[in-house]
C-alpha cells in the first residue's frame, strides 16, 4: 500500500566523522525523520562491536523512526582508508582482495538478527574502477553469495549507481540484465547521477532515473556542483531538482533518503533537516 507520502530517512554518514550515539538519533527524529539509514563506517558506527550495536537496537525498538537501512562499509580503519588500507571491493578480479571484502559484508548481514532493517546499501566495485569481465564475473560470484544470506537474514541486496565504470546507470542495468540477479535492488544516488560521464557518473539526474527506474527501492539525495562527490545539501549545487523530483515523486512508496556531509555539531544542521524536506517536497510538486 503506498505511503501518503515517501518515508523521509536520513543516513548517518550525516555524523561519519563523529562517534553515534543514541542522542544524535533523538535530534533526527525531532528533526522528523522517519527512519534512518546507518552508514557502516568505523569512527562513526562500528559495525564490529557490540555494545554500539545493542545500544542502537535498544532504541530502535523504543522509537518511533525505523531502520530503514544498512549501507555497507566501504573501509574496515577508522580515517577513510587513509590509514592505506585499500577499499572494499567485492568486484576486485584477485579474490585475496575480494573475499575479505565479503565476508565483512556478511558480518554486517549478521547484524538484521539483533538490529533488524529492510535494505542492505552495497557498492559494487571502487571509485574510479575501469571495466572488465574479469571484473563483472567477480562482482556476480559477489553478489550470488550475498544475495542468498541476505535473503535469509530477511533483507533485500540493492546496489547504488556510483562513480565506477561498472556501476555506472547504464552498465549497472545490463550487468543486472545480463546476470539475471532479479532480486536485487537499486538504491539511485543523485549525486552520482548528476556527475559527468567522463567521471564514471550518469551524465544527468533525468537520464540516470529513466535508466534504473525499474529497479530504485530506494534514494541516495545529495548535491554537488558537477565535478566531485561533494555530498552537500539539496540545492547547494547544481543538480535541476525541480526538473527530476517529480519523477521521483510519481513513485510514493520509494523514500527519500538523506546522504548529507555535513557538521551536526552546528545547531542548524538539525533544523536543516526540516528545511531540506520542505525543499524537496516543494520540488516535486513543482
Amino acid at each position: 500500500m503506498p505511503h501518503a507520502r515517501p518515508l523521509r530517512v536520513v543516513s548517518t554518514h550525516l555524523f561519519s566523522n563523529q562517534r553515534l550515539h543514541t542522542g544524535l538519533l533523538d535530534r533526527l527524529a525531532a528533526a522528523g525523520a522517519d527512519g534512518v539509514e546507518l552508514f557502516c563506517a568505523r569512527q562513526s558506527f562500528d559495525w564490529r562491536q557490540s555494545a554500539q550495536v545493542e545500544a542502537l537496537a535498544a532504541w530502535f525498538r523504543d522509537s518511533g523512526p525505523q531502520l530503514h537501512s544498512l549501507h555497507s562499509p566501504i573501509y574496515t580503519d577508522e580515517s577513510w582508508g587513509r590509514s592505506g588500507d585499500p577499499p572494499l571491493d567485492i568486484a576486485h578480479p584477485d579474490r585475496r582482495r575480494r573475499l575479505p571484502a565479503v565476508e565483512e559484508v556478511e558480518r554486517v548481514l549478521e547484524l538484521a538478527e539483533a538490529l533488524p532493517f529492510r535494505y542492505l546499501i552495497q557498492h559494487l566495485g571502487a571509485g574510479g574502477d575501469d571495466l572488465s569481465p574479469a571484473r563483472s564475473e567477480a562482482a556476480f560470484s559477489s553478489l550470488e553469495r550475498l544475495r542468498m544470506l541476505a535473503k535469509r537474514a530477511g533483507v533485500r541486496l540493492v546496489v547504488e549507481n556510483t562513480p565506477n565504470a561498472l556501476a555506472t546507470p547504464a552498465n549497472l542495468m545490463e550487468f543486472l540484465a545480463a546476470t539475471h540477479l532479479d532480486d536485487i535492488g537499486v538504491c539511485f544516488d543523485a549525486g552520482h547521477a548528476h556527475l559527468p560521464g567522463f567521471l564514471l557518473g550518469g551524465g544527468g539526474v533525468a537520464p540516470s532515473w529513466e535508466l534504473l527506474a525499474p529497479r530504485v527501492v530506494t534514494t541516495h539525495l545529495h548535491d554537488n556542483l558537477g565535478q566531485n562527490d561533494d555530498h552537500l545539501w539539496p540545492g547547494a549545487g547544481r543538480i535541476p531538482w525541480a526538473d527530476w523530483m517529480p519523477r521521483l515523486a510519481s513513485r510514493p512508496e520509494i523514500p527519500w533518503v538523506l546522504e548529507i556531509t555535513s557538521h551536526p555539531a552546528d545547531p542548524a544542521t538539525f533544523s536543516q533537516l526540516g528545511e531540506t524536506w520542505d525543499r524537496l517536497a516543494a520540488w516535486a510538486g513543482a
